[in-house]
C-alpha cells in the first residue's frame, strides 16, 4: 500500500501538492485568529476547590486583582513638597476617573484615603487635605495629618517621603477580561508616562502580571518563530549543503505549524505560556522527519537509477521507522494528558497533532517535490568512506565498557541530585528581572514589605458575628501572627478600622488603641465612623458583619514558603478561633501553591506514562519486547540528566520545565528507533558487529547528528524568549537532545555490543497467507551476506 501510494505521488505530483495547498490556504486562514490565555486561575478546572473559593470569595468582598503604582523621589530627595503632592492629587484624580469607565472599583491613595480625627463636636473622617496643597503649610499639614495614621505609615507613605503606594482595585467585570484588564494597563502606563519625572513610577500587581504574560506570547511568537526558521534552515544548510537538503524539511514543518496553529484557532484553543512556544517546538521536531527522508533519498540516488523508483523505495524504506519516530514521539507528548492543568493537556493534544501532520507532510510533499526535481548530482557510494564513522565503530566496539562507566558515573552523579529540585507556580517567578513589571515588584517589596495579596476569610456564620468583640481580637491576634511570619509586610482588616476610631474617639489616648469590650461599643464607634463621612468597604466586611476579609501584602519569596504560611494560617485558625468561626485562605498565592501539587503530580505520572506508552509502541513496531527496553536505555540517563542539571543550576521544576522529561522522552526515542532499526538491518543482512555498526553510523549516524543539531539550535532559540521559564526550558531542552542523541550513538551501541541480544537477528512480522493471518520469523542468514531466511 505504502509503495502504491509513493507511485502515485510520483505520478501526479502537481496533484497532490495542489491538494496540500488548498488545505494549507483554509488553515492559514484561521491561525492569526489564535488566542491567548494569560489568567492563572483559568489554567485550573472550573470545578476545582481552590478556584470555587477563590471565585466566593471575589463575589462576596469584590475583585481580588491589584494593581499598584510606587512613586519615588528623586535620588536623595522627598515627595513632602508643594510640586510632588500636586502631582500626587492630579495623577489620583486621573486614575479615579477610570472607576467612572468601569476599569477600576476603587483608587487608594496618600491623597484620598480616608483619615480618622476627633473634634470637640463630632467625628470626622477625610482626606489630610482636601485639595491640592497651596503652599508649604498646606504640604506640612498634608503630612502631619498621613504620618499620624497608623493604617497609613508604611502601606501608603514611607516616613522620609522618599516613596508612596497608590493601590488600584480593578473593576470585579473587568477583572476576569482580558481585554479589559490590557485597556487598563495600557491606559495606566500612559497616565504614569505623562508625569513622570524627576519623580520615577513603578507599576506591579497581578493584573500587570497578566496583561504583560500575553504581550509576552504575542511579541515571542512573533519574534522567536522567524529566527527558529532560520536557525534550522543554517543547520540544514551546514548537514546537506544543497537547496533541496535545506527547505523540503523546512517546507514540512512550516506547512504543519500553519495546520496545527489554524486548528488550534478554529476549535477555539487558547495558546498560554506553556503552548506559545509550540510552533518553534514544531519546527524543530517537525524537521526530523524530513531530514531522515531527504537523507535517504540522497543515499539511495548514490546508487543511480530511475527516480520514480527511487522515490517509490524511499517513501516504502523509511515510512516505517519515520512513521515509528512520529508515534513515540506523539505518545511521549500524550503523557501530559494526565496532567491536572488545562494548557498542559492541550499543549499534549496539539503538539501530538502537530507531530503526526508533519509525518504525513513530509511523507507526501518532499516525494512530490523530487519528482519534479532532476536526481542530484553529488552523490556518495555507501560504505566509499571509512573516515570518521568507521573509526568512532572500532573505539565503541573496543571501548564499550569504558563508555558504559563513564555513562553510569555521570547517572549516578545526577542520580543524587535530584531530591534538591524546587518547584515553583509564583507568576513572577516566570519573567526576566529587567521585565518593568519584575522592577515595580521589587520596588514596591523594599520599601513596602510585600507585592503579593492574600485573604483570609472569616466566617462566623451568624448576623453581626464581627461586631463581637472575642471575634474581633481573635482577627486582631491573627494579623498580628501574620506580621511575625517574617514574609508578610502589612495586613488589613476592619479591626483597624475599629481600633484607628475608638483611639481618635478618646482624644488620641495609646490605651484605647483598642477594641471595645462590648459589641454594642463596636456597633457605635462604628456608626459614629459613618456618621463622620467614612465608608466601610464592601472589601473588608459583609453588610450583615457575619464575615470579614483579612488581606496581607506578602513578599514574592516562592510557592514553598507561601504553602508554608498558608499551612500555618490554617493551623492558627483552628487552633485559635472562637466557638462557630471558621476561616479559610484564599488569593493568587493559593492559586500558585494548588499549581505546584498538580505540577509535582504531573510530572510523576507523565514520566512513568512516557516511559511505559513509548516501550510499549517501540516494542510493537521492533517485534520484540527487548528491542524496546534497549530503545529506552539512553533516554533513562538523558532525563536523570535532566533533572540533575535542574537541582544543580537552580531551575525550578514549573509549568514550563515540568514537560521536559515527555519532550526528551517522546523526541529522543527517534534516535534509538532509527539507529536499532538501521543497525538490526545490517545484523541481519549478516555483517558482524563493527561492521554494522560502521555502516549505521555512516548513514542512519548521519541522519541522527543532522536531526540533533537542528533540535538542539531551534530549542536554544527559546533562550532568547521575554519569559525566563521558557528561557530555561529552552537551554535545558537542547542540553537533553546532546545527551539523548549522544546516547543513541555511543551509549546504545556500547550496550548492543557488549550484550548481542537475540532481536538484533531475527524479526516477526505477521503475514495475511490463504485466508490466515501468520507469524513469520525472518532470520539473518549467516550464509550470505545481506540476505534473510524466513521461516513460518
Amino acid at each position: 500500500m505504502l509503495r502504491r501510494f509513493a507511485e502515485a505521488v510520483a505520478a501526479h505530483p502537481v496533484r497532490a501538492l495542489v491538494i496540500l495547498g488548498a488545505i494549507t490556504l483554509v488553515f492559514l486562514f484561521f491561525a492569526p485568529r489564535i488566542q491567548f490565555l494569560s489568567e492563572m486561575d483559568k489554567m485550573l478546572p472550573a470545578g476545582d476547590p481552590v478556584v470555587a473559593k477563590f471565585r466566593e470569595t471575589k463575589d462576596t468582598f469584590g475583585s481580588q486583582s491589584v494593581l499598584m503604582v510606587g512613586v519615588a523621589a528623586p535620588e536623595g530627595s522627598t515627595l513632602f513638597n508643594v510640586e510632588s503632592v500636586r502631582k500626587l492629587y492630579s495623577l489620583t484624580q486621573e486614575l479615579t476617573a477610570l472607576v467612572d469607565e468601569g476599569l477600576l472599583e476603587e483608587v487608594v491613595s496618600p491623597t484620598n484615603v480616608d483619615i480618622v480625627e476627633g473634634t470637640e463636636l463630632a467625628l470626622v473622617v477625610r482626606p489630610a487635605l482636601p485639595r491640592p496643597p497651596e503652599d508649604e503649610a498646606d504640604v506640612q499639614a498634608f503630612v502631619d495629618r498621613l504620618l499620624g495614621e497608623r493604617r497609613i505609615v508604611g502601606s501608603l507613605v514611607l516616613e522620609d517621603g522618599s516613596a508612596c503606594l497608590i493601590v488600584l482595585k480593578v473593576h470585579p467585570e473587568a477583572e476576569g477580561n482580558k481585554e479589559k484588564v490590557a485597556e487598563l494597563v495600557s491606559r495606566v502606563e500612559g497616565i504614569l508616562a505623562r508625569y513622570r519625572g524627576p519623580e520615577r513610577f513603578y507599576l506591579t500587581g497581578d493584573a500587570a502580571f497578566v496583561h504583560y504574560m500575553d504581550a509576552y506570547m504575542r511579541q515571542d511568537l512573533r519574534f522567536l518563530f522567524p529566527i527558529v526558521v532560520l536557525v534550522v534552515l543554517g543547520v540544514l544548510f551546514l548537514s546537506f549543503r544543497v537547496l533541496r537538503g535545506m527547505f523540503l524539511p523546512l517546507a514540512v514543518v512550516i506547512v504543519a505549524v500553519i495546520w496545527t496553529v489554524g486548528l488550534m484557532a478554529a476549535l477555539g484553543v487558547k495558546l498560554s505560556m506553556v503552548s506559545s512556544f509550540l510552533p518553534v517546538l514544531l519546527v524543530a521536531v517537525g524537521s526530523a522527519y524530513g531530514i531522515h527522508v531527504v537523507n535517504h533519498y540522497f543515499e539511495r540516488a548514490a546508487g543511480g537509477g530511475l527516480k520514480r523508483e527511487l522515490i517509490a523505495q524511499v517513501v516504502e524504506r523509511m515510512a516505517n521507522p519515520v512513521f515509528a519516530s512520529a508515534l513515540t514521539t506523539a505518545a511521549g507528548f500524550l503523557t501530559l494528558i494526565s496532567a491536572f492543568l488545562k494548557p498542559i493537556r492541550e499543549f499534549a493534544i496539539f503538539s501530538a497533532v502537530g507531530v503526526l501532520i508533519s509525518f504525513a507532510v513530509a511523507l507526501t510533499l518532499i516525494p512530490a517535490v523530487l519528482s519534479l526535481l532532476p536526481l542530484p548530482r553529488r552523490t556518495r557510494p555507501r560504505g566509499s568512506s571509512r573516515g570518521i564513522p568507521w573509526a568512532l565503530a572500532r573505539v565503541v566496539h573496543r571501548r564499550g565498557w569504558w563508555i558504559l562507566g563513564a555513562a553510569g558515573a555521570i547517572f549516578i552523579v545526577f542520580l543524587t541530585q535530584i531530591p534538591h529540585i524546587q518547584v515553583e507556580s509564583d507568576m513572577s517567578k516566570y519573567f526576566r528581572p529587567e521585565a518593568p513589571v519584575i522592577r515595580g515588584l521589587k520596588f514596591i517589596e523594599k520599601n513596602f514589605g510585600g507585592s503579593q495579596n492574600i485573604s483570609v476569610v472569616i466566617e462566623t456564620g451568624r448576623r453581626d458575628g464581627l461586631k463581637d468583640p472575642r471575634v474581633l481580637a481573635f482577627v486582631d491576634a491573627l494579623q498580628r501572627h501574620l506580621g511575625t511570619s517574617g514574609i508578610v509586610g502589612y495586613t488589613s482588616s476592619i479591626v483597624d478600622l475599629i481600633k484607628e476610631t475608638n483611639y481618635v474617639l478618646h482624644g488620641d489616648d495609646s490605651a484605647y488603641y483598642a477594641i471595645p469590650d462590648s459589641p454594642r461599643a463596636v456597633a457605635q464607634l462604628l456608626l459614629l465612623y459613618e456618621m463622620g463621612g467614612g465608608r466601610i468597604l464592601k472589601s473588608m466586611v459583609t453588610r450583615d458583619f457575619s464575615a470579614a476579609q483579612l488581606t496581607a501584602r506578602v513578599r514574592s519569596v516562592g510557592t514553598a514558603a507561601y504553602e508554608r504560611l498558608m499551612a500555618d494560617v490554617e493551623r492558627f485558625i483552628a487552633e485559635n478561633a472562637p466557638p462557630g468561626v471558621t476561616g479559610y485562605v484564599t488569593g493568587s498565592l493559593v492559586i500558585y501553591v494548588r499549581i505546584s501539587h498538580k505540577i509535582v503530580q504531573s510530572q510523576i505520572v507523565s514520566l512513568f506514562a512516557s516511559f511505559g506508552a513509548v516501550w510499549l509502541i517501540v516494542s510493537l513496531l521492533l517485534g520484540t519486547a527487548a528491542g524496546g527496553a534497549f530503545a529506552l536505555l539512553p533516554l533513562v540517563v538523558s532525563v536523570v540528566g535532566n533533572f540533575g542539571v535542574m537541582a544543580i543550576a537552580g531551575a525550578r521544576l514549573d509549568m514550563a520545565t515540568v514537560m521536559i522529561a515527555s519532550l526528551v522522552i517522546g523526541i529522543g526515542v527517534d534516535y534509538a528507533v532509527h539507529f536499532i532499526t538501521r543497525y538490526r538491518r545490517e545484523r541481519m543482512g549478516g555483517l558482524p558487529h563493527p561492521e554494522a555498526l560502521a555502516v549505521t553510523y555512516d548513514t542512519a549516524g548521519r541522519a541522527i547528528l543532522y536531526n540533533a543539531l537542528t533540535l538542539t539550535a531551534g530549542f536554544l532559540v527559546l533562550v532568547l524568549s521575554r519569559f525566563g521559564a521558557l528561557a530555561t526550558m529552552g537551554w535545558l531542552t537542547a542540553l537533553t537532545m546532546v545527551t539523548s542523541s549522544a546516547g543513541a550513538l555511543l551509549v546504545l551501541p556500547a550496550v548492543l555490543g557488549l550484550t548481542q541480544p537475540r532481536f538484533l537477528l531475527q524479526r516477526y512480522l505477521l503475514v495475511w497467507r490463504k485466508g490466515t493471518l501468520r507469524v513469520v520469523k525472518l532470520a539473518a542468514d549467516p550464509r550470505r551476506n545481506g540476505s534473510e531466511r524466513r521461516e513460518s
